[in-house]
This record gives structure tokens, sequence and C-alpha cells, in this order.
């Protein structure tokens, strides 16, 4: 149980450009993943951990997200902070910090990150830093700037610059850390500002203390359509997302499937996870999907790391490979693309990084 001085704050106002057009008129925070909006796996986390109550902080489409959840989900009492003007990971906290005890654990919105919270808040009490950072070094970390930081946990430097230590620990800081109110006091109320080249940047250079720790468990960030679509299929594979796959019966080691999902006369390759009421006609061939609700794909159609949503409809003969199928968006028989996502007003192509 976390003790009353600890107090989460999930970040989640960002505008997630990089994520559109999934993300036109959605907050990044409820895009699915695994079927579920990517708040349902961060605050089911939390209330697991013990946490009572979170604060959320809202800007770009923040009613989807305050009408989904109100005030209370997952056995959590949810405040928002609403920003007219968009704060940064550093001015949002900044500017409710009224509403905190003496220690805040910030938590980004748009990632699924089920670490292990009793590990990053022991290590932040018996340091004394004025903020502890979580790393990841797991495979999902790949691509991402490392931070560099001793082996007793005090950060050394962040992407970029160099380090004079050769007892160093790496791994990509994951959006989750512990920070002082003390730290965040440094910043002036109502001012954007950005939590590392605001707050750590400076206190680092000071020589004051400022701790990153690698921190196990499961990390997804999925900030562009080809992560969206590759975390998903790699967090299957694993079965580490529970939340995901609750509920679903497994027909194969990282195949699951809603017990009325209607997978007859089809060829299906794993990972791939069913949703509820899900259709395919005769003849379809999937390989690595994640089929939203209510989904129907037509016959002789072949679907390859693609992702659905709820109530889309991928017609007959059509072949797709990289596709995001958007919440009851209507894919013409006999389509053929890739690196696509198909939204209510056409399908939008993206070109995979490094071509």
């Amino acid at each position: 149980m976390p003790s009353a001085d600890v107090t989460p704050m999930i970040l989640a106002a960002g505008h997630a450009t990089r994520l559109r057009p999934l993300t036109a008129t959605l907050a990044k925070a409820v895009v699915p993943f695994l079927n579920r909006p990517l708040l349902d796996h961060t605050l089911e986390w939390l209330g697991g951990h013990g946490f009572e109550r979170v604060l959320i902080n809202l800007h770009h489409a923040g009613e989807t997200i305050a009408e989904r959840y109100g005030h209370r989900a997952f056995g959590i009492a949810i405040e928002y902070s609403r920003e007219p003007v968009l704060l940064g990971t550093a001015g949002g906290p900044r500017n409710v910090l009224d509403r905190f005890g003496q220690r805040l654990l910030i938590v980004n919105g748009d990632v699924v990150g089920l670490l292990s919270l009793g590990e990053l808040i022991r290590h932040h009490r018996d340091s004394g830093a004025l903020a502890t950072l979580a790393l990841h070094r797991g495979s999902a970390a790949d691509g991402y700037p490392q931070v560099t930081a001793s082996t007793d946990g005090r950060l050394l430097a962040f992407p970029g610059d160099q380090v004079e230590c050769s007892d160093t620990v790496e791994g990509v800081f994951t959006g989750l850390h512990l920070i002082e109110r003390d730290a965040l006091e440094l910043l002036p109320a109502d001012t954007p500002a950005g939590t590392v080249n605001s707050i750590y940047d400076p206190l680092l250079r000071a020589g004051l203390p400022i701790h990153a720790i690698p921190v196990a468990g499961t990390w997804y960030e999925v900030g562009d359509p080809q992560r969206y679509i590759d975390n998903q299929l790699s967090s299957l594979h694993l079965g580490d997302v529970p939340l995901g796959i609750r509920g679903f019966r497994r027909v194969l080691a990282a195949g699951y499937r809603s017990p009325d999902a209607h997978l007859e006369n089809v060829r299906l390759v794993p990972p791939y996870l069913a949703g509820a009421g899900v259709r395919l006609r005769h003849g379809a061939q999937l390989e690595g999907v994640v089929l939203g609700d209510r989904t129907r794909v037509g016959a002789a159609t072949r679907l390859r790391r693609t992702v659905t949503w709820p109530d889309s409809w991928v017609g007959p003969e059509c072949d797709l490979r990289n596709a995001i199928v958007m919440r009851g968006v209507h894919v013409p028989g006999g389509t053929v693309a890739e690196n696509t996502v198909f939204t209510a007003d056409g399908p939008i192509r993206w070109t995979e990084p490094g071509t």
C-alpha cells in the first residue's frame, strides 16, 4: 500500500501528433491497445498498487477521457486538471501542486507501463533524491535514446551527454518518475515547461541528487502507427499485458479469442486477439492481427500485421499488410494496401522508418 505522501498524476494532455490520424479526434490515452484503451491498463495497474486517488490532466480531446471514466474507475477516484493552454510534462504538474502531498508520481498516459512501483518508491525514499526516474531495458526500448546512470542509481547523463564513468547502466526513460514537491516548486506557475529541460537538466548540472534506476516490468510506447501495431503483437506473443487478454480464451500460444467470435473455416496464425462478435468469412487468411469487437472480414481476404477497431468491416478479397482500420470504417472489397490507416475520410498511408 503506497503512503499518503505519494500522489499519482497521469499526463494525458498532449496532441500525440506522431500517432495521427488515430488521435485526430481522440486523446491518445483512449486509443485502444489490445482492445482496451491505453488508460484502462494504467488505471488498473495503479489500483493494483493500492492507489485510491489519481489526477489526470486534459487538453487535446480531453472530453474523450472524461466521458469514458467519469470520476471513478478501477476502484480509483479520478480528478481532472483541464489545461486551456498545454503546459507540458512539468508545467502541468506544477500548476496543480496544491492538490498533492510531498511526492508526486508522474505517469505517462500514452504508454502501457506495468512496472514495479515498490522498487521505484523504495529506492527514492532511501536515496534522498529530489527525483527518481524509472528506466526500461527490455526489447521494447530498442531504438530509443538511452539515459545513463551509475550502478548505485545516480543519474549521470541524458542522451547526447558525455559520461566519464565506467561503472554504468543504461535504459530508456519510461516517463514514470517520482519527484519531490520542492523540485517542482522551482518552476513558476502557469508556465509551459518540460521536465527534463526545465528541471532535471539544471539540477543535474548543479550537482543535486537526481536518480534513475532500471525497473522490472512491462513497457510499451506506441508513438507512431508502426510501433502501435508491432508492440501489440509483441505483447500478445509474450502474454505480458493481463488486462488485454483477460476474458479471452487462449486457443494457441499467443492466440486469444472471445468466446463468441466466429473464426471457423479460416486460416488464423498467431499472434492474434479476436474480440467479441468478430465474424470472419470463409477462406479469410489472417496472420498477426488484433480484431476489435464486431469486426467483420470478408471471404478470401488476407490480413497481415493488422489492427482493427470496433465495428469495422474489411470487404472480400482484400490484401492488407501493416494496416489499421479505425472504428466503424468500411474497407471496400478488393483493396490492396500496406502501411495504411483506414479512416472515415479515406485511407492515409505512412512511411516505414528508414525508408
